[in-house]
């Protein structure tokens, strides 16, 4: 089973069940409490007025047990069922036990199922008389008064609920009335609270996605500015400084082939090593600041030739591509190229991996890049992100892309790259 489905939710909806389930709790544990707080009730009144009706009953039944007018105690137990509707039934027993007066009230519902008993009880006062001598009458008494107490029978009283529950039916309802009220009002108070906050959500969200994109935006003209600028030194330094030196070469060979052996044409000749190693470190440095490869075989021929300058005897490179990168746009071309070579540069500086994998796809949904090295990967749970990788996201998240990074101690890494809707003219 599932339990991640309020995944799906609305903020909305979110903040509506943090609102109304602990509401809804409450009030279930208030009914909850009120219904068996009013059944105690009805228990307890039972339980107190059971034993006072038997024994009132008991008390006043002695002269009419005795003087076997059960008439009279008929009367008196059908006005005390009359007048009292929590009493089910009243018997009276004799002293074994056996049936004298009986009374239902033949009410609905069932009687309880306890009964309450009381003795009747008759008291027999002796009064010792004193003759004139001042003997008394009867010798086996002595002289004074004594009470004896004899149990002529009992009043059992069996009690009904059924009246008392009515009772307290009626305030449960009031008060499930009330408390129904007071959970209505609080969830249109959160109807209206998770409104407001829904909307001043949705109003900061929206800033956000504005700022994010205006972010992107920014991200992307810096990365084209920088990759301008880059260009134009490029140029310059091919344009310029290695025309230069190129110059310079060729004037110096010019002193190297007109002077006779000597100091001058030892230095000439020193000139023209100096600028040759020039020439070479401003092609260097003309690939490195914009990689003519790009141009002239699009990125699946610069990532190749990224590839085969990294593949060495320790790590092993293998390249896949699959796609018209003609079409690709330049902006994205060049971005993906630096990403790739960022890549690259950590399989080759960190990973120490004996194996890695390169591949690109381009079709109509976009241009997809995978690396993956079997080298000695990190945990991404405690490790912070370097620069590097850092600069993957931002140049990903520029052209609203995504970026996959999976790795674990010991298992390698592998970064899965999309950047959508990506084919257009090439630049000119």
């Amino acid at each position: 089973m599932r339990f991640d489905f309020w995944r799906h939710w609305s903020v909305r909806a979110r903040l509506l069940c943090v609102t109304v389930i602990p509401l809804a709790y409450m009030f279930c544990t208030f009914v909850w409490y009120a219904y068996h707080s009013r059944l105690s009730e009805v228990r307890e009144e039972m339980a107190e007025r059971g034993p006072l009706v038997a024994k009132v009953l008991a008390e006043s039944s002695e002269f009419s047990l005795v003087s076997r007018r059960y008439d009279d105690l008929r009367l008196t137990i059908n006005g005390l069922l009359q007048s009292d509707a929590s009493i089910d039934r009243i018997e009276v027993l004799d002293a074994q036990r056996h049936e004298l007066v009986q009374a239902s009230t033949r009410a609905p519902g069932r009687p309880d199922a306890r009964y309450y008993e009381a003795p009747i009880l008759k008291r027999l006062m002796f009064v010792t008389m004193l003759a004139a001598d001042g003997k008394p009458y009867l010798k086996d008494k002595p002289a004074g008064s004594s009470v004896a107490v004899e149990t002529m029978g009992y009043v059992r009283v069996t009690m009904s609920p059924s009246a008392m529950l009515v009772k307290q039916t009626r305030r449960f309802y009031v008060e499930l009335l009330v408390a129904s009220m007071g959970l209505l009002v609080c969830a249109l108070l959160a109807w209206q609270l998770s409104q407001g906050l829904n909307e001043s959500l949705q109003a900061s969200m929206h800033k956000l996605r504005a700022a994010d994109a205006e972010k992107r935006r920014l991200i992307r003209k810096v990365n084209t500015a920088v990759e301008d600028e880059r260009k134009s030194i490029a140029l310059e330094i091919h344009d310029e400084l290695n025309a230069t030196l190129i110059a310079a070469r060729l004037e110096a060979q010019r002193i190297v082939d007109v002077s006779p052996a000597g100091e001058v044409r030892e230095r000439a000749q020193s000139i023209i090593t100096l600028a040759l190693g020039l020439y070479n470190s401003g092609r260097t440095l003309v690939r490195r600041l914009r990689p003519e490869v790009l141009d002239m075989l699009g990125l699946d021929g610069a990532v190749e030739e990224m590839v085969r300058h990294h593949d060495r005897a320790g790590c092993r490179f293998v390249f896949q591509a699959e796609g018209d990168f003609a079409r690709l746009e330049s902006g994205i071309g060049i971005s993906a190229y630096r990403i790739m070579q960022e890549a690259l540069s950590n399989i080759a500086k960190h990973a120490r991996a004996t194996q890695a994998t390169v591949a690109l796809s381009l079709d109509a949904q976009g241009l997809r890049m995978e690396i993956a090295d079997n080298g000695n990967g990190f945990d991404a749970a405690q490790a912070s992100p370097g620069i590097g990788l850092v600069g993957m996201r931002e140049r990903v998240a520029a052209f609203d892309g995504r970026i996959e990074v999976a790795t674990a101690v010991g298992a390698g890494t592998r970064i899965v790259i999309f950047l959508p809707c990506v084919i257009g003219l090439q630049a000119t």
